[in-house]
C-alpha cells in the first residue's frame, strides 16, 4: 500500500504497530531495512509504532533496536505515553520523533479541568523537546477543539474517520483538501 500511496500521495507516510516480540527481535532491524529496500520505501515514509509498556520488558534491548531504526531512517513513535512506567529520563534515551497520548487522558477533555491541564502540559513538555504531539481516541468535535486550542499537533480517532482499507480508504483521501493530509 505504501509503495503505491509514494506515487500518488507523495506526502503520505505510514504508521505500523511493533509487537513487544518484535522489540526482542534481534533481526527486526534487518528486516525491516530489507523489506524497506524490497519495495522501494523511503524510510522517513515509515512510522513505527511501539508501546510504551513493551520497551520496559527489557529496556537495554529496546534501546538498540530503536537506535538502529532511527538510523535507518525510520521514524519511531511511543504509543499510548502516559500508560506505562516510563520516565522523563528514560524518554530522553529513546531515538524518537512521536509521542501519543493515550485516549484515556483526552476522552472528554472538554470538561474535565484536571484531563486539560495534564495533557496541556504533556503537549508543552514535549515540544520543548522537540517532539510531535498526537493525541488518541478523539470522537467529538469540543474534544478535537480544545485538543486544537492546546496546540496538539495531530488528532488521530473516529472523528475522523472509523478505520478504511482498500478502495474505501482511497476514496476518503481523494475527497480530502491537500492540506488535511499530514505526514
Amino acid at each position: 500500500t505504501l509503495q503505491q500511496w509514494q506515487q500518488r500521495q507523495p506526502q503520505l507516510s505510514i504508521s505500523v504497530n511493533v509487537s513487544t516480540r518484535d522489540l526482542q527481535d534481534s533481526t527486526f532491524c534487518q528486516r525491516v531495512r530489507e523489506r524497506m529496500t524490497h519495495y522501494g520505501i523511503a524510510p522517513h515514509r515509515l512510522r513505527l509504532e511501539i508501546v510504551e509498556s513493551g520497551l520496559m520488558q527489557d529496556a537495554y534491548t529496546s534501546i538498540a533496536l530503536l537506535h538502529c531504526l532511527r538510523d535507518a531512517g525510520v521514524e519511531l513513535s511511543i504509543d499510548d505515553f502516559g500508560t506505562g512506567y516510563s520516565s522523563l529520563a528514560y524518554l530522553q534515551q529513546l531515538p524518537v520523533s512521536e509521542l501519543k497520548i493515550d485516549r484515556s487522558f483526552v476522552t472528554d477533555i472538554d470538561s474535565k479541568p484536571g484531563s486539560l491541564e495534564l495533557v496541556k502540559s504533556m503537549i508543552e513538555r514535549w515540544h520543548g523537546m522537540g517532539l510531535l504531539v498526537t493525541a488518541e481516541g478523539i470522537e467529538t468535535q469540543a474534544e478535537r477543539d480544545t485538543l486544537k486550542a492546546l496546540n496538539c499537533d495531530v488528532m488521530q480517532g473516529y472523528f475522523g474517520s472509523r478505520p478504511l482499507f482498500g478502495d474505501k480508504l482511497q476514496a476518503w483521501f481523494n475527497q480530502l483538501p491537500t492540506e488535511s493530509i499530514a505526514a
